[in-house]
């Protein structure tokens, strides 16, 4: 007798757990399709993606996942909007990145990324802080630094210049204010940099 009720109390934790559990994933599941990038991408009359794996997929013309370099097309649990800003196709990307804890365990925090398509070119990467790098063109990197001394207010954000698209990042999730000022902020940039800069090949020296 005592058997087959710690086998009834067992089934019951098991049976609890999976509803808490399916109920956190369908509101996790119906806050991704309600997601606000929806609504503004209605109003810009762009292109919404809730990263749901059920829903129909929206496919990017551009651009990646992660300022990594993760391509942006096929992820999965990747919501993005994609519309135009002055002129220039600009996606907003919520996502999450794990990280290692203190405790060794695995832990995911929010991560936003904006991006602004821009002309092929050789990677750029500024680094807050610490100016700028052209891996494949030094000679490029020297030109490149006098124009960021030149212009302060381009340093203060890391931002990595690859793959058709000039992107920014930070943590936490994406906000109307920060994805129209950071569409804003790349844009200027790409519309003041040196146009020796386009349309080189990524292997110039």
């Amino acid at each position: 007798m005592l058997l087959v009720v710690v086998i009834v109390l067992i089934a019951a934790v098991f049976a609890a757990a999976g509803a808490i559990w399916w109920r956190s994933h369908t509101k996790f599941v119906e806050s991704r399709k309600e997601h606000w990038f929806k609504a503004f991408a209605a109003e810009r009359g762009g292109t919404f993606d809730s990263g749901v794996p059920s829903d129909a997929r929206a496919v990017p013309t551009f651009g990646v996942l992660h300022p990594s370099g993760r391509p942006l097309a096929g992820s999965t649990h990747t919501t993005w909007v994609e519309f135009r800003h002055r002129d220039r196709a600009v996606i907003a990307v919520d996502a999450q990145e794990p990280y290692r804890h203190f405790d060794d365990h695995t832990y995911f925090r929010d991560i936003h990324v904006t991006q602004v398509q821009v002309p092929p070119s050789p990677e750029v990467r500024i680094t807050a802080g610490q100016g700028v790098a052209v891996p494949s063109a030094p000679r490029l990197a020297a030109e490149l630094s006098r124009w960021l001394a030149a212009n302060p207010r381009f340093a203060g954000r890391d931002v990595v210049v690859a793959h058709g698209s000039a992107r920014t990042w930070a943590q936490g999730c994406a906000t109307r204010q920060n994805v129209v000022a950071e569409a804003g902020y790349l844009a200027d940039l790409a519309d003041r940099l040196p146009e020796g800069l386009w349309g080189v090949s990524d292997g110039a020296s």
